[in-house]
Formats: structure tokens, sequence, C-alpha cells
């Protein structure tokens, strides 16, 4: 009370405050705190506020500026603090900053965390930017370790992320040559394009599936691939299958027809069907038949002449039957008939070693 003979004590006015008893005035806020009326102390301004420096005095805990998403103010704050990298605060008004979580990061001042981008990793929480991938390993967006490989190269086997991290060259090896690797390509899920052939999902042997003869196309027409050529980004088509043949072809270089009673064409293009059985021994057996009769009557009209003298001195049928002597004789010599069988047999062998057996012969024997 400012004068005496008061029966009750006046309160402070807003602004202004008193920390003792029996005091006669009030003392002036300060600075930096709000003095509310009949205030007993200055206060500071809350967590998540900071001073309003435009005010000569603060009167109550409105005065205070709630601080901006980005930034954070402890009790007191004469200015809101920008998070540090790998922090943020996504609402206003915070007192502490949070961390980003894995495959996240943030810069100074954030309102929420960035996914890594492609490529990139970030394996613990709070970091202020993400780290590019070693070589040769890629990742997606948000990714918290790199463990597949970029692209040009495969993964040869399936392992620990961890230990693909580790040691990538490892694991990640080249592409094979004809074939194409987009990220994240696996020994298994290699792109063949159209005209070529593998073993199996875990071979890296690509075999280029060869055309016979035509237009070369043949190949092609046989062995599709598991990838369209028209589209650049790797897209497996499912005309494949499992084993990159066409539909109507299997087996090594899809030369093999998958109907029975079906072979390959002498193009290796199509399978045509095999003839019926009894046609086809009915017209061995006529041609047979009609060579043995041939040859017999022939053998026939020889042996009868071949002591007949008179025939051999005759202008015209004299000199073939006389060299016809000769032939005969020089063939029972030198046993020439086993010779030519052995011959022929060969022959036959070399006709159909690349379709029969899937075998080449060089360059240099077959043009």
């Amino acid at each position: 009370t400012a004068l005496a003979g008061q029966s009750i004590c006046e309160r402070c006015p807003a602004g202004e405050y008193q920390d003792s008893s029996g005091a006669t005035n009030c003392i002036a806020c300060v600075p930096g705190h709000y003095c509310a009326e009949g205030a007993s102390a200055p206060l500071p301004c809350p967590a998540g506020t900071r001073i309003n420096a435009s005010l000569d005095l603060m009167t109550s805990k409105d005065d205070c500026i709630t601080c901006p998403a980005g930034t954070f103010c402890p009790t007191g704050s004469d200015d809101a603090n920008d998070c540090a990298p790998g922090t943020f605060t996504a609402l206003a008004g915070q007192s502490i900053c949070e961390r980003c979580p894995r495959g996240t990061s943030s810069g100074a001042g954030s309102s929420s965390c960035d996914e890594c981008a492609a490529d990139t990793y970030a394996a613990n929480e709070g970091q202020g930017e993400c780290i590019p991938c070693p070589y040769p390993l890629a990742s997606g967006t948000g990714s918290v370790t790199c463990s597949v490989c970029k692209a040009g190269f495969y993964l040869k086997a399936s392992a620990d992320p961890a230990d693909v991290f580790k040691s990538p060259t490892d694991y990640c090896k080249p592409c094979p040559s004809d074939a194409a690797c987009p990220v994240g390509t696996t020994l298994e899920t290699l792109v063949l394009p159209r005209g070529f052939w593998r073993a199996s999902f875990s071979s890296a042997e690509l075999t280029e599936c060869r055309a016979f003869g035509g237009d070369g196309q043949a190949g092609q027409a046989r062995c599709v691939g598991n990838v369209d050529p028209g589209e650049a980004s790797g897209r497996r088509v499912q005309e494949a299958g499992l084993d990159y043949c066409a539909d109507a072809f299997a087996g090594p270089e899809c030369q093999l027809c998958r109907e029975p009673n079906h072979y390959l064409d002498a193009d290796g293009a199509a399978c045509n069907e095999c003839v019926a059985v009894g046609t086809a021994a009915g017209r061995m057996a006529g041609t047979a038949l009609g060579l043995c009769v041939a040859f017999g009557l022939v053998a026939l009209a020889y042996s009868v002449q071949r002591g007949q003298t008179e025939w051999r001195k005759e202008r015209f049928i004299g000199l073939p039957l006389r060299i016809a002597d000769r032939t005969g004789d020089a063939i029972y010599k030198i046993g020439l008939i086993p010779k030519f069988k052995i011959l022929f047999g060969f022959y036959q062998v070399c006709l159909v070693l690349s379709t029969t057996y899937s075998a080449r012969l060089p360059e240099r024997y077959t043009g």
C-alpha cells in the first residue's frame, strides 16, 4: 500500500511485480519476462515460445510468440532456434527437435525429413544427409542400406544384405555379354533378349540360338528370351514362359518340339508334323522293293550276257559292257564296297549332327 491507514493491500498492476512483504510500491517487470496483474515475480516465456521484442512490457504469457515448425524454443528463449541437421519439428510450439528416422535425412531448420534418394542410404537415426552407395551397389528411395546391384551388374547368389554391403564386388558381377541387367538384377532374373537361351536360372552362360537356314531369323523365332525388345526398361514378357522358348519349342536352344510326333524343319524355324508311321513305312517299303527289282533285273541281264562275247563286240552296247566288266573287277579287288558303306554312314552322321546331337562343326567345314 502506498499510503498509511489502508485496510487492504492493492495488487501490482500488469507489467509490474513485488516479491517482498510490507512493500509500499511495485517493481517494473524484468525485460524478457512477463508480469501479469498481482505478479510476485517476473516469469519467463514458457517452452515452445519466445519473447516478443516489439513490446516494452509483456503482461501475459499470451504476449510470448509461438516458435514456428522447424525450430525449437526452451523455456525463456529470446529467439527461435533452428533444428540441427538430422532433426525436425513438424508442429509449431516445440521445445525440442526430434531425430529423423533411418532412411531419411534433413537439413537445418527442417519441419520434416526427406527420404533418401535412389542409390543413397541412411543407416542411422538423425542423419543430416544420405550417403552414396558403395560401388557397384544401388538402392531404392528411403533405404537404410545398399544391398542390390546397380544397372549393368547382377547378384550372383543370395546373401545377407550386410554381407553384400560389406563386400559388394564379391557379390555383384558384370552383366554377361548380350544380356541386360537393370537395377536389382540377380542371376535368376537376368534379362535375355530374343534369339538367346540359357540352360537354367543358375547359369550366366548365354547361347545364341542358331538358324540352320532360311533368312537367319529362325533362332529368334524359337528363342524369345524374357524381354520385349521394344521396351527399353527391360520389362519381362509372359510369352517366354520359364525356358526362354516360344510356345511350340523346348530343350537346348529350343530345338525340340513340344508336341509329340513333330520335328524341327530344316531351317530351324518351325515344327512340322511327322508323317504317319504306316504311310512312311509303306513309302519306304515300296521304294526299297522298286530298287531291288530294278537292280535284280540289271544284275540278271548282266550275268546272262557276261559269258557271251558277241554282245561285247557290238558297236553300241559292247563298250558299256566292257567298261562294266572292268569296273566290277576293280571294285572287287580293292574292296570299294565296304569303304563306300563307311563313307555313306559318315555322311549321314554329319548331315544330322547339329539338329540331332546339338553339336557344331567348324565353320571351315560348313561354310
